[in-house]
């Protein structure tokens, strides 16, 4: 519970929202989220807080999650990547620091075959982190937005 109120500046900032969703959440609504987030894992594969060790301030949430398909249903042996930093820690190599960090977990660990991840168009600064990590993009989907869909598999992953 106290990192309450760092999710929900995060949730209401108008420009981390930006390619996330598109728009700020109310305070209400990004309290409804932070609470929702408390359900059990049993996979390990979740969205976690990240927290700078430095002061021991939450400074976001980075993760791997299940990969679902259209239907809803789990992809074996794949995850998705998410990197969500607040905004006055952008450009510190957090988000380049926490992705290899999953990375690592989600094919030494987890020991998933693929790791995924979807960044809107504009977005250029995750599209760096990610490419860094050494993620290639797959496909461009066109929608109410644009994404691009980056994949990293654990073969090709050095």
């Amino acid at each position: 519970m106290a990192d309450m109120d760092a999710y929900c500046s995060m949730d209401q900032d108008a420009e981390v929202r930006r390619y996330v969703g598109g728009k700020p959440r109310t305070r209400e609504e990004a309290e409804r989220r932070f609470l929702n987030g408390f359900q059990p894992v049993t996979d390990r594969m979740a969205m976690w807080a990240t927290i700078l060790k430095a002061d021991n301030s939450y400074i976001g949430r980075c993760g791997l999650f299940p990969h679902f398909q259209s239907n809803g249903e789990k992809i074996p042996g794949e995850g998705a990547l998410g990197l969500y930093i607040a905004r006055e820690h952008w450009r510190k190599g957090y988000a380049t620091e926490a992705g290899k960090a999953f990375v690592d977990f989600g094919f030494n660990e987890l020991n998933i075959k693929k790791i995924v991840t979807a960044i809107e168009a504009g977005n250029d600064a995750s599209v760096h982190v990610i490419e860094k990590l050494g993620f290639t993009l797959s496909y461009t989907e066109y929608v109410h937005r644009t994404y691009y869909h980056y994949v990293l598999e654990k073969f090709k992953h050095v």
